[in-house]
């Protein structure tokens, strides 16, 4: 068999010599005519694996995506045709320790609270010094609210809690020795913690019943000044609803790491998030960079790699 590595650039060579015991590893492209040897497909983020890819590769076996969601994955799609689906959901263990994301979250929390970007910006283009036009808060006096407290949500509370700030969150399937042990409030409704949230941050996982997990209700229950901060799927806010409150004046920022579009095939340019930051509102996008640094990708490239090993030699 063979493992079809997508994404080459970068990655791991102990995953790729992981990998190595199943048989060739090609690097970005198939060999002419060889499309039926692909017995396991490796992606990142950078492609969207639908039924016609996977026609391509009638004799495969896996797809493995060291990520822990897949919008990029039409999952049905592979469980019709047989293929096995591995990504960071079989590598809880090994990804406790993987802090790249909640380390971008507490980035773009002050980067946003701050006006890094836009006082940078004033300074380079404009070239004023006037701190005045970007007086802001401290940290240590604000209300942290957390959508999610699973490993992201937890570690951004750990940070929250060592800079002063009071720390809340909403997650009905974490257990109250989860809360306790990190010394957060839990709120059992998202409106309520959206009211005590001068910061709402989103660590939730993406599923079919939880789309625009944060509407309009919750948006509308945000206080005036109140910063929303998405470093976990673009569709679980409703982006159209938070760029509305931030043109009324209702909302103090956004920051978003995740779009909805971004996986959508249709472009950025219909991103609501998009045209709000080009029109000069406090908006900050970075492009999904959460998971993207060397330490973390490689974790989580050598763990799905040795899951998929595992496996197929199990089921061989």
């Amino acid at each position: 068999m063979a493992v079809l590595l997508l994404e080459p650039a970068g990655y791991s060579p102990r995953a790729v010599t992981t990998y190595g015991q199943l048989g060739e590893v090609w690097h970005g492209e198939v060999p002419p005519g060889r499309e039926t040897e692909v017995a396991i497909l490796v992606i990142r983020l950078a492609h969207h694996v639908d039924g016609k890819m996977l026609d391509r590769f009638p004799h495969l076996r896996c797809l493995a995506t060291p990520t822990t969601g897949l919008t990029h994955v039409d999952v049905e799609a592979c469980r019709v045709r047989g293929v096995e689906v591995v990504s960071l959901r079989d590598c809880r263990e090994a990804i406790d320790g993987v802090t790249s994301t909640s380390e971008l979250a507490l980035g773009l929390i002050i980067a946003l609270l701050r006006h890094v970007p836009a006082s940078h910006a004033d300074v380079i283009s404009a070239g004023r010094w006037d701190r005045d036009r970007f007086r802001s808060r401290q940290l240590s006096r604000l209300s942290l609210g957390l959508v999610g407290l699973g490993r992201i949500g937890g570690h951004v509370a750990g940070y929250a809690r060592a800079l002063g700030m009071r720390v809340a969150a909403f997650d009905p399937f974490q257990p109250e020795r989860r809360f306790s042990s990190l010394e957060v409030v839990r709120v059992n409704e998202l409106p309520s913690l959206a009211a005590r949230s001068d910061i709402l941050s989103v660590h939730a996982a993406l599923r079919d019943d939880n789309v625009n997990l944060v509407g309009r209700e919750v948006i509308a229950a945000l206080p005036a000044h109140a910063l929303l901060i998405n470093t976990a799927r673009g569709a679980l806010i409703d982006e159209t609803a938070a760029v509305a409150a931030l043109r009324a004046g209702r909302l103090g920022g956004i920051a978003a790491d995740v779009l909805t579009e971004e996986h959508s095939g249709r472009g950025l340019d219909g991103s609501p998030l998009l045209t709000a930051a080009r029109d000069g509102l406090n908006v900050i996008l970075t492009p999904h960079i959460g998971g993207c640094t060397v330490d973390a990708m490689h974790i989580t490239e050598e763990c799905v790699a040795e899951r998929v090993v595992e496996r197929l030699r199990r089921g061989s």
